[in-house]
């Protein structure tokens, strides 16, 4: 079950990587399976070094800017429902011309905290976050 709301093993290890904020996670993968970090053996903690932090949508959504401004244009961030898409759209006054998504559409319906985070890697690895 902790597989579909936590980020999966490789995108956790690349937030790290990234420098992410782990402060609040309470969710770890220890030699390779995901766990809830109060179920691990305490006695065990300390010695712990293998510990990989995994993330809910809800601490990857935290993170992410809520708008951005590129090229001089402002995007807001935007979940798109029943397409399960995590993107940044172009919002435009002109009746004519309609709303522009320009950046970063990520789609992935099985783990939306791993497309989350997916994004999140992408605008730090572009340096816009």
């Amino acid at each position: 079950m902790l597989e579909k709301i936590t980020t999966d093993l490789e995108t956790s290890k690349k937030l790290k990587e990234l420098g992410f904020n782990d402060s609040e996670s309470e969710f770890v993968y220890w030699k390779g399976k995901l766990h809830y970090y109060h179920n691990l053996p305490f006695f065990e903690i300390g010695k712990i070094n293998d510990l990989v932090t995994c993330y809910t949508l809800e601490q990857i959504i935290n993170e992410l800017p809520k708008y951005l401004n590129f090229k001089g244009l402002c995007y807001y961030f935007s979940i798109n429902y029943p397409d399960s898409a995590l993107e940044y759209k172009y919002e435009n006054d002109d009746m004519y011309q309609s709303n522009r998504t320009l950046l970063f559409t990520l789609i992935n319906k099985n783990n939306l905290a791993t497309t989350a985070a997916k994004l999140w890697i992408e605008l730090k690895e572009h340096e816009i976050i």
